[in-house]
């Protein structure tokens, strides 16, 4: 055997070994699937394939697969929640929901594939007769690779995914280790529909600190797109660097402590309402979930004593019950962290006035009064379902607790007064502001990202996701 096929047959040899690792239930423990714990080599191969792939479908064609992406989703959508809910825990009722979203952003994301190909020459020509003819040319990246979490299993990937495909760019995602399954089944849903498969991709491996070397030890990369934490996002940005991308373009869409300031001119059952799915739907884990919920101390016995009722009716436990609210949070884990900052809450003076129990990865719905901003529930981002209350003396006072965070995502305010909406909105600068709405609350192709710790100012949503996954360069004739 010759040398140069000695080195193919060991190639061959080392992408055909792939360790699996398991995929488990948060509820049960059971075991829901196994994925590829892919290698150093393997993550590459992916990578050039994606990179050497150029889309020669047409704005109409990538449209139309959309399209059919998102009839394929409404037909199956019972169980691609259920495999969202197995994997990730979170009840049916939030999954269902969930699928919805994917369905609502393929139909959007179809819509910007034309808009995303528009020549916008004109937008850069002024009064310039005397100068060289102008024009300005767009063109997808050639290589993106998206990061996301475990929240959103399905959703989070589809926000990369689809603007990439409507850009006409190449993708990459690695979705949360916990959470893979929902992720390789939308991108062979995509490829069912009609997408080339090396246009989008998925690359797994357990431990995430070594599959994120592994990715960014590949020099051709255009941009990452991140969705998670904090300390995250700041360590793939650092690692950018250390891996000489430092110049590469980075979108991170981090965390947030969002507040919802409810007023003493409040409808109270409005606040009640926003307060009940702000802080547990999604078992709390949404980076725009309500993290304190601000209320004027003339309101709040009121209030409290309708949200502690609301809350009460809530059913909890298993996520494959049609009857269950709300589900597990990812793992043990992060249950048990969440728990030991609501005891240290109550060890420091708050008062909890329902819930506080945790039975592995279950968390009961909780709530508690008195709570203030040096409680490591409230100065840091809780991932989970736990709604804090803190009293505010008037609405001055509530603007300034709303803004005593680094985080600078989403808010929400109730009152009946659209002077006082607007000045909150004006003095918080978060990227998301609501006037009787929840914070969270998005159009799939308005701008979406927060400031400070949440976000470096650079914006999803549809169109500018998929605007930012192109590149722009200028032709002159003279």
């Amino acid at each position: 055997m010759t040398h140069h096929k000695k080195q193919k047959l060991d190639l061959w040899r080392i992408l055909q070994v792939k360790d699996k690792f398991n995929v488990l239930n948060p509820f049960n423990g059971e075991i829901v699937g196994n994925v590829d714990n892919l290698n150093r080599v393997q993550i590459h191969k992916a990578l050039n394939d994606s990179l050497n792939f150029k889309c020669n479908l047409s704005s109409k064609e990538r449209s139309e697969i959309l399209l059919k992406t998102a009839s394929y989703l409404k037909k199956d959508a019972t169980s691609l929640a259920k495999l969202i809910s197995l994997e990730s825990g979170l009840s049916l009722q939030d999954t269902t929901y969930e699928v919805g979203r994917v369905i609502n952003c393929a139909k959007y994301s179809s819509k910007v594939c034309v808009l995303s190909e528009k020549d916008i020459t004109s937008e850069y020509v002024l009064d310039d007769e005397n100068y060289p003819e102008l024009k300005v040319v767009t063109e997808p990246l050639d290589l993106i690779v998206g990061i996301t979490p475990f929240n959103h299993p399905m959703n989070q990937v589809a926000h990369k995914i689809f603007p990439a495909v409507a850009a006409g760019a190449s993708i990459v995602i690695k979705p949360s280790e916990k959470t893979p399954l929902s992720a390789i089944r939308l991108v062979e849903i995509l490829v069912e529909c009609g997408l080339p498969e090396n246009m989008v991709k998925v690359v797994n491996g357990i431990d995430p600190a070594l599959t994120l070397d592994h990715i960014l030890s590949f020099p051709l990369l255009d941009m990452i797109t991140f969705t998670g934490g904090l300390s995250a996002g700041l360590a793939i940005q650092q690692k950018m660097i250390d891996f000489k991308h430092g110049l590469k373009r980075y979108v991170p869409e981090l965390g947030g402590c969002s507040s919802l300031i409810v007023c003493d001119d409040a409808d109270i059952d409005i606040a009640v309402d926003l307060a009940l799915k702000g802080c547990f739907k999604n078992s709390g884990q949404r980076c725009t979930a309500v993290r304190r919920v601000v209320v004027d101390n003339k309101i709040a016995e009121e209030f409290i004593s309708l949200l502690t009722s609301s809350v009460m009716s809530l059913n909890f436990g298993d996520p494959l019950s049609q009857l269950t609210h709300m589900g597990t949070v990812v793992d043990e884990e992060a249950a048990t962290n969440i728990k030991r900052r609501i005891d240290s809450a109550v060890a420091g003076g708050a008062k909890l006035l329902y819930g506080g129990n945790q039975s592995g990865a279950l968390l009961s719905p909780t709530i508690l009064d008195d709570v203030n901003l040096t409680m490591d529930l409230v100065s840091n981002e809780t991932f989970g379902p736990v709604c804090p209350i803190i009293r505010a003396k008037d609405f001055e006072d509530a603007i300034s607790i709303a803004k005593n965070t680094n985080y600078r995502l989403a808010c929400g305010i109730v009152t009946t007064d659209e002077k006082k909406a607007i000045k909150a909105s004006n003095e918080l600068k978060v990227g998301q502001f609501n006037f009787n709405g929840p914070p969270g609350y998005r159009t799939e192709a308005a701008p979406f990202g927060g400031f400070g710790d949440s976000g470096n100012g650079e914006k999803e949503g549809i169109i500018l996701a998929a605007r930012g996954m192109r590149r722009i360069r200028t032709f002159y004739k003279h």
